[in-house]
């Protein structure tokens, strides 16, 4: 969900406000390297002449050699002044918005990353941000330098040489602006193209990565290099269809400024006979019409990186518009224990479905207890724990928590309450230890060794070379499935809330070490409010309550032996993984 404000023009005219002077020293700077740059040919003028006349002497000539020297030096500081202001500037604006992208992004709630992969956002932070940096640097510079150069030109031309004769070389130079304009339009539409292309190609390439032992093991190499080679090939298509465009622009834009340079030299040339210039003007004249080729070049390579960067920050705004979808409360309750919560006749759709995944629930929480969620696949077992989280917005008067509606809960209030463990499990590329105490939590080694004792991974930790330092690769890689699970309850056991929810986290452990892990909590956390949700019912055998779904719909609850004397769906799943479990198949 975007909102209707265009927070990366903000970002854009806000950086400027801020750093004005900057660019203003800058510009400043690359205005003096032109003059200094037009003086030359007029100093080269004076030693054709003088030369040609035969008035030449060599103290006249080395004078005027020296000038140029000294011009050259001027150039050298100025040129690294304006290099310094205004590149410097573009990179600062680059680290600025880094930091704004990354703050919005870690801001922003699941339903967004729902609906964007990793590798799209990864694409927008990287390319599209450099793109955009180009147009706050290099296009700035480029645009002010063909502004002043060509008026400066022009103006030397006509004051040092003759009016006459720059008014008939420039005439080519005024099929510019139809043909940028034309050509800009479509620069644009293309670039866009380009960059969704490569976002795709982005994404496409770090779920591979992620999941190269499932390729592997699959046996699916073949197919996922071919749906590889199309992605790649698109994006090749979309960026040769700019180049073909930028192809056919860049020698056009040749072509004009070469038509300009032509005409000087058969009109100059004529009015060097006539006696109406001299030949030191007219070579000072040709050597200004030499100059006005490079604006007129990065004319059409300015149109380029703008179009481009226009393109990825509109790409960038997708990002800064977004808002969360669950929004904070205008007067928000704070809630310092968590003593009940609550849902009331709770029906639920996800933003970007519409399907019903939930249909008028109702369920209820206490400290002390320790509560169950199962049910049939797809049943919504974990939205009811996402909600009560809070990670997704919810209407007003479904949930509450100590009678308070949790919209009027502070989002972080909420999930400084309650840890909640999904089913699939996350670690940073970092040590156990890190990961552990994530966020800051910092935590005496007794207490982390506790929190590992209690998910049962305490033994395999010792068994790693460095133990709590052990760097577990990106994504946990060096870990198995339930190392990584009993590793991410122990991180939620070392922090002080009131509410832990497991959300079939253990799903990678035998029946056995889940039975145990989930008992062990249990008596550690008498005082703590418990939500289990597993698809291992033995777990649950003592617990105070279990709620049983099935396609959304709440259709039992009560104790363990409550259910089983219902002949219900509950019954019936725990018969069948009883048999399972007797004829040597495990739970399923």
């Amino acid at each position: 969900m975007n909102s209707s404000g265009r927070n990366e023009y903000k970002l854009v005219k806000g950086f400027f406000k801020d750093n004005w002077l900057n660019y203003v020293f800058g510009i400043l700077a690359l205005i003096v390297v032109d003059v200094l740059q037009l003086l030359i040919p007029g100093v080269i003028s004076n030693i054709v002449d003088s030369l040609n006349e035969n008035l030449a002497t060599p103290g006249f000539v080395g004078e005027a050699v020296l000038k140029i020297v000294l011009l050259a030096i001027g150039m050298f500081l100025f040129r690294f002044v304006w290099r310094l202001f205004i590149v410097r500037s573009a990179r600062k604006f680059e680290y600025e918005t880094l930091n704004t992208l990354f703050s919005k992004v870690v801001s922003l709630t699941p339903g967004f990353f729902d609906r964007m992969k990793s590798g799209d956002i990864m694409a927008r932070f990287t390319n599209d941000l450099r793109s955009v940096r180009m147009m706050m640097g290099p296009a700035v510079v480029v645009s002010v330098d063909a502004v002043f150069m060509t008026g400066l030109t022009v103006y030397f031309m006509g004051t040092k040489v003759n009016w006459k004769l720059t008014v008939i070389a420039l005439i080519p130079l005024l099929f510019l602006i139809p043909l940028a304009r034309y050509f800009g339009t479509h620069i644009h539409k293309r670039f866009e193209r380009v960059q969704s292309s490569f976002s795709a190609l982005s994404g496409f390439t770090e779920e591979m990565v992620s999941g190269t032992r499932i390729v592997k093991s699959f046996s699916v190499f073949e197919n996922m290099d071919k749906l590889f080679s199309e992605k790649a090939k698109r994006n090749l298509i979309e960026n040769i269809k700019v180049v073909r465009i930028w192809g056919i622009f860049g020698p056009m834009v040749q072509l004009v400024a070469s038509s300009a340079f032509l005409l000087s030299l058969f009109i100059g040339g004529r009015m060097v006979i006539k006696g109406s210039i001299t030949l030191g003007e007219f070579i000072a004249f040709n050597t200004y019409i030499g100059m006005l080729i490079w604006p007129m070049m990065a004319y059409g390579w300015l149109m380029n990186i703008v179009q481009r960067g226009k393109a990825s920050l509109k790409r960038l705004g997708f990002i800064l518009n977004a808002v969360p979808e669950v929004e904070e409360p205008k007067k928000p309750v704070h809630v310092e224990k968590v003593e009940e919560i609550v849902i009331e006749d709770l029906t639920y759709s996800y933003p970007q479905s519409g399907r019903e995944v939930l249909k008028g629930i109702n369920m209820v929480f206490r400290k002390g207890e320790m509560v169950g969620i199962v049910g049939t696949v797809g049943s919504g077992k974990s939205t009811v724990a996402k909600l009560i989280a809070k990670l997704y917005p919810v209407e007003r008067g479904k949930i509450f928590i100590n009678g308070v509606d949790i919209n009027d809960i502070p989002s972080k209030d909420v999930r400084d309450k309650i840890a909640y463990v999904p089913q699939d499990p996350f670690l940073f590329s970092d040590t156990i230890k890190n990961n552990l105490m994530l966020g800051g939590n910092e935590k005496e080694d007794e207490e982390i060794i506790e929190a590992l004792k209690l998910s049962a991974v305490w033994e395999d930790v010792q068994k790693f070379p460095k133990g709590l330092e052990t760097e577990v690769g990106e994504r946990g890689v060096t870990l198995s499935g339930g190392q990584k699970q009993r590793v991410t309850i122990a991180r939620a056991l070392l922090r002080d809330a009131d509410v832990f929810i497991f959300d079939d986290c253990l799903s990678s452990v035998d029946p056995e070490t889940e039975e145990k892990i989930i008992r062990t909590i249990r008596d550690k956390l008498k005082d703590k409010l418990l939500i289990v949700i597993t698809h291992r019912l033995k777990v649950l055998v003592r617990a105070e309550r279990i709620y049983v779904l099935d396609d959304g719909k709440l259709v039992e609850s009560g104790s363990h032996e409550e259910l089983m004397k219902n002949n219900g769906l509950y019954k019936r799943m725990f018969e069948r993984q009883m048999i399972l479990e007797e004829i040597g198949g495990g739970s399923s």
